[in-house]
Formats: C-alpha cells, structure tokens, sequence
C-alpha cells in the first residue's frame, strides 16, 4: 500500500467519525439512549473497527515486502563478496551429523553425510577437520581457523588449499552446540605467491650475503637499509648493528655527494680517497676503521618500479688498494732496473683491467635429477648440463676433480667450496678458459640440503698473468744479478788502473831515480787513458741499458761511408795483416742510424786489428730483401768453444783471465745492434780466426752496383 491510500483511508475514518458526532448533537438529548441511536452507535463502531484492521493489515504486509527487498539485495551483495573472495559456507548438524552446503544467497543447496562431504577434501585432513568440529560441542563460541587441503585435481597439478572458520551457530536448551557454521576461503594463490616471495627472497639473501665482492643496499631516500659481511670487512666496520641505527645516508659517503639519483640507471667508476683527511674534516660514519688512501672501484645500480620511480640503490664494488700500491711498488722497481722490466709493467696495466667487474652467472645444481643448471639471470635458464655433459667440456686433467665435487654434491656434503677448473673452450686469443665455481649449500624446510646456489665467474685472464708474473719475476731476478755482477766487475775494473795511477804517484814522493820518472809518467798516463776509456763505456753502456741514447735515422749513402769505418777501426793494423775492404756499391742509400752503425764497424774492427797479427783482415757489405748485411773476418788467434759463449758477457775474460779492451766492446756493439732492430753472430775457431756476421733491417731508397766487385788491399 502506498502512502497516498493510507491518507485516504485515514482521512475517511476521520470524516466518518466526524459526521457520527455531528448527528449525535442534533438529536435530542433526552433521546440520546434510545434503541434507533444505540443501533446507530454499533454501526459506526463497527465500522470503524473494520477499517482499522484492514489498515493495520496492509500496513503489515507493506513492512514485510520492504524487509524482503532489503534481505534480497544483502544477500546478493553477500553473494558478490563470497564469489569474489572464493568463501563458500556451510553448516553442520550434530544431531542429525550432516553437512549442508549453502548458495551465495545462503539458501541450502544440498546435504551431505560426512563420508560424502570428504570427497572435496584431502581424506586425511578431512579426517582432522571432523574431529575438530565434534570436539566443539562444549566448546565456547569463539570462531576457531584451521587449514586444510582441497581434493587433488584430476590433472595431476597442486590440491587447492583452504582456510575454514569454524563458529557454533546455535545452541539447544541445554547450551550445546547444536548446529555449527563453517565459512571456507580458497587461499592456495595466497599460498603460491607467499612461497614464491620467499624463494625469491632466499636467492637475493644467498646472493647479497655470498658475493665476493661489497653489496650495499638503500632505499629510495637513499638511507643505508643492508650492507654484507663482504663490505664490513672492507671498510673495517665491526659494529655493523650500531650502523645501521645510525641510519647513514648515501650521501655520508664523499664518493656519491656529487651523484643525480633521480636520473640514475648504472654508473660505474672509480675513486680515491684520503680516509684521515675525511675523519678530520668530515666525520660522518665513526663505524669506519680504515684508514690513509683508499682505492675503490664501484658500480652504483638503481632499482625503480613498473612506473619508472626510485624504489631503491644497490653498489657493489671491491677494494683495489692492495692493487693499486702493487702497481706502484712495480713502477718503482722498474725505474731501479732501469726501465729493463717492461714485461711487468703490462702485466701490471693487465692486472687493472682485469679489476674491472665481469660477468658473472648463477649456478643451481639439484643432487636429485644430476643436472647443472647456468642462469644468465635469476629466472633465465641459460644452460642446462648433464653429469655426462658436465665432463665432456672440461680439459682432461680437470675430469677428475669435477667429478669428485658433482659426488660431493650428490651426497648432499654440507660446507660451501670454491674451486678453478680448465675447461675445453677458448676465448677470442685461443686460451683455454678457467672457471671458478663458487657454491653454498641451500636447505629445504625439512633442514635437508635441497640444492646447492652459486656463481660462476671468468678468471681466465688471471690465471694467465699468474704464469706470466711468475716467468716476468724471474726473469727480473735474472735481471737482477747480471746489474749485481756487472757493479761488481765495474768497481774491479776501475780500481786496477785507478790504483796503478795513485801507486805510480806516490813514487814520485818516495826515493827514486831520476831516470825513473818518465817511466812512471808512462803508466800514469797509459793508466789514466784505460780508466778514462773504461769509465766512458760504463757510461755508455749505462745510456743504452736505461734506453737513454738516440738513434736518428736518416737517409744515408752507405757505399760512400763504409770504407772510411773500416780503416778508422783498422789504423793501429799490425804490418803483417793485410786489409780487404769489398765495396760492391758506388751508391747504396738506405735509412740508418749513421753515427751508431759506423761505430759498431769501427769497433769490431779495432778488436779484429787487437787480436790478428798475421794474415788478413777482410770487412764487406751487401744490400738483400730489406737488410743490410756486414761481415768482418780475420785469421787471428780466435775464440775457444768456452770463451765464445762469455763473448758478449760485460768484463768478459778468456781462459788466462785476460780481457780484450775495457771488456765492454763486445756488450756496447750487441746492445747498438739490437737497439737498431738488428742481430750479430760469431763464428771462431781458436787459432784460426773468426767471422762476424751483422743483420741491420732498413729502407732502400737508391742503389747503384758496380760492374765487378772492386777490393783494396
């Protein structure tokens, strides 16, 4: 009924009244009680009776259709959040033991015996469940949760999970439970994405904790939020709780003060700084321990979510200081072996490139199916190796070891390994490559080892300039005692003439003859010449050692100037040596160092006219295939097999312990010919002679050959 006719009905019964009352106060008031008015009083009575109880009626009626239109509208809005929220609910009776199942509407859908209703469950669980509930028949009405598995499905896949309230719904005369209300949610995606967060969670611990190098964590105000063990002790931080309440900014840090996060995708780079200056002037985290300049070399991440916002900043970097003063340790020895040691300075420069961070990939290797797995990132499967596959790419004599550590792994040996293994491939220079395996043991929830997590690294490159350090070092050793033994030679040498010179000046003081005196000016003098002599080449030989002398390199017409080398060299010739200078040029320009070149001629010519005093001496000189050849023969008295090895030896002496010139000659002229590119051999047989032959590479820019080759003799 609509509230328009309850005011019309209303307004009817007033008027109704209205008029009854009107014809009572025209009639007669001494007639009032009679039998027609009496009547008339039981009729309107009567009437108005009726009227109310149609209206109370239809005012019933209304309320009860207003209370079904609000209860059918709740219950479809309940039905939207059960669907919604994956709820179902069900009740159960204790007398009668059934469990009914109601509708989103909470209308019965239908009743099961208990052995029916376990089919939607696991049969074991369900077992559990019913116990529970028939314990609650004393119970007190709190709900009470429990979780329980679904059925498994036909497909083999994952029974659903799910999470019951159970409450007493109502209770008989004598405060029993008589029937129990179970409201059901299915959480098995709840469960699925809590498992896979700690998964993920697990790998970035095992990874964050088991780097070997530092990993620091912030968040996107750029606090510190986690730093490893690996970085402590890098920085000598031995407090590490007493950090972290500090709530050290990225900013502390004087290597990141100048960085635009907002901006920041990757960066790499590397600093110095002087950490007691810093305390001094700056002290912002006292927890560091380090001190004096401190080498470092970082990479500075920024994680940011779907829409590009900073979420927050991972470094990880190492330090290079130990490196770095290696490097300048090295650079000092190398400038007091006078610069002999550039082998080592690349090793050096090979070492600092090598510092910089490399790929790195991630191993998982399941005892259970046997299987190697290589992962270019934390859910790419890059490479997935068998045992038998596993073996098959290693060098041979690393097979063995392998196999021991995938044994280790099948028994589920606890205890992290790390371990270099030479496989069968090459990198781009043909070298076999080196991989170290670094791995840690990872638990399931049962405490059992599940798998074994790790990282695989490159390190062929270091193990390379191992060896090479290790040939580069003892070749400076090497190097080493020859400066040894040359100082030692030199401060002998230059001690006989110098004390011949001081012996022979003495003299003059004491008693002596007068006729004696030109004889002690001679070796004074020829004394005095030998330790000038002998402390030019020192020098000399010093400048090539230290790569001091220059060599210029010009366009020279070497046909025109190899005549007058040789008979510079020859003058002091014995008169029963002949000489035989071959000239088959009348032109021959080529690009040589003149001035070195004719000194290396002039020198050996002055050694063959010092030990031939019979017979000749013969010097020629040919142009072939971008080469200047020289040979110089004499048939002097020779070399023996033993003195020809020691022939270019510093202070070298034959087998009397006697030595030809200062006892460098030989040494200067190796050293200028090798200086030039160039190579020197000799030939000797003792008393008869020797050859020495000169390879000088060079350009050839003009030739003119003569018709026949022309000798001086």
């Amino acid at each position: 009924m609509s509230n328009s006719n309850r005011q019309r009905l209303l307004t009817v019964a007033v008027l109704l009244a209205i008029s009854l009352t009107a014809l009572a106060q025209k009639g007669n008031m001494e007639t009032i009680a009679d039998a027609y008015h009496l009547s008339a009083y039981l009729v309107a009575a009567l009437m108005i009776s009726i009227f109310v109880m149609v209206f109370s009626n239809r005012l019933f009626y209304f309320r009860q259709d207003q209370v079904s239109t609000q209860a059918q509208q709740l219950n479809k809005q309940l039905g939207l959040v059960l669907t919604s929220n994956k709820t179902h609910i069900w009740t159960y009776d204790f007398s009668k033991h059934l469990y009914t199942l109601l509708s989103r509407n909470g209308e019965e859908e239908q009743s099961y015996a208990p052995i029916d209703f376990s089919q939607f469950f696991d049969k074991n669980e369900f077992t559990q469940l019913h116990k529970t509930i028939t314990s609650m028949t004393d119970s007190p009405d709190e709900p009470k949760p429990i979780v329980i598995k679904g059925c498994a499905p036909a497909d083999g896949s994952n029974p659903p999970i799910y999470k019951i309230h159970l409450s007493i719904l109502q209770h008989d005369k004598n405060g029993k439970a008589k029937l129990l209300l179970g409201i059901q949610r299915d959480i098995t995606e709840n469960r699925q994405r809590k498992e896979k967060a700690r998964n993920l969670s697990l790998r970035y611990h095992t990874i964050f904790n088991s780097a070997l190098v530092d990993m620091i964590y912030y968040d996107a105000n750029g606090q510190l939020t986690d730093i490893n063990d690996k970085a402590c002790e890098t920085f000598g931080i031995n407090d590490r709780e007493a950090l972290m309440k500090r709530k050290v900014k990225i900013t502390d840090i004087p290597s990141y003060r100048n960085l635009d996060f907002n901006h920041l995708e990757n960066l790499q780079f590397s600093s110095i700084t002087d950490i007691d200056r810093t305390k001094r002037e700056d002290e912002r985290i006292p927890e560091l321990t380090v001190k004096g300049k401190f080498y470092y070399e970082c990479i500075v991440t920024a994680v940011r979510d779907k829409n590009q916002q900073l979420r927050g900043i991972i470094t990880a970097g190492r330090d290079i200081t130990d490196m770095v003063d290696s490097h300048h340790r090295q650079q000092q020895d190398a400038i007091l072996l006078e610069k002999r040691t550039k082998d080592i300075q690349d090793y050096i420069n090979n070492i600092n490139y090598s510092l910089k961070v490399s790929g790195v990939k991630l191993v998982n290797y399941h005892p259970d199916n046997h299987e190697l797995k290589i992962f270019s990132d934390l859910n790419q499967v890059q490479y997935c190796l068998s045992q038998i596959r596993c073996a098959s790419l290693l060098a041979t004599t690393d097979q063995r070891k392998a196999r021991g550590l995938l044994l280790r792994m099948d028994h589920r040996i606890p205890g992290d390994f790390t371990t270099t293994i030479q496989t069968r491939f090459h990198d781009k220079q043909g070298r076999d490559l080196f991989l170290t395996f670094s791995m840690v043991p990872v638990k399931g929830k049962d405490g059992r080892i599940s798998h074994y997590f790790g990282m695989l690294r490159n390190d062929t490159e270091m193990v390379y300039t191992e060896r090479q350090l290790m040939k580069e070092t003892k070749k400076a050793q090497e190097t080493e005692e020859l400066k040894g033994t040359f100082l030692l030679n030199m401060s002998y040498e230059i001690r006989t003439p110098l004390n011949a010179v001081i012996g022979f000046a003495e003299l003059f003081n004491g008693p002596h003859e007068v006729e004696d005196e030109p004889v002690f000016s001679e070796e004074i003098k020829r004394n005095t010449n030998e330790l000038l002599s002998l402390v030019n080449d020192i020098l000399y030989i010093s400048r090539l050692d230290a790569r001091m002398v220059e060599f210029n390199y010009k366009d020279t017409d070497f046909a025109t100037l190899f005549e007058g080398f040789c008979y510079m060299g020859l003058s002091a010739l014995k008169p029963d040596v002949k000489i035989q200078v071959e000239n088959p040029y009348n032109h021959l320009v080529v690009r040589i160092a003149e001035d070195h070149l004719g000194e290396v001629i002039e020198k050996l010519c002055i050694n063959a006219a010092r030990t031939t005093t019979t017979g000749y001496i013969r010097t020629k000189y040919d142009y072939r295939h971008g080469e200047l050849n020289i040979t110089i023969e004499d048939t002097g008295r020779g070399f023996s097999e033993k003195d020809l090895k020691h022939i270019f030896d510093r202070f070298a002496r034959d087998e009397n312990n006697q030595r030809e010139g200062t006892g460098l000659d030989m040494a200067i002229i190796k050293e200028l010919v090798e200086q030039m590119g160039g190579t020197i051999e000799i030939q000797s047989e003792e008393g008869k002679g020797s050859s020495i032959y000169i390879i000088i590479p060079c350009e050839m820019t003009a030739m003119e050959k003569k018709a026949t080759d022309f000798t001086i003799t």
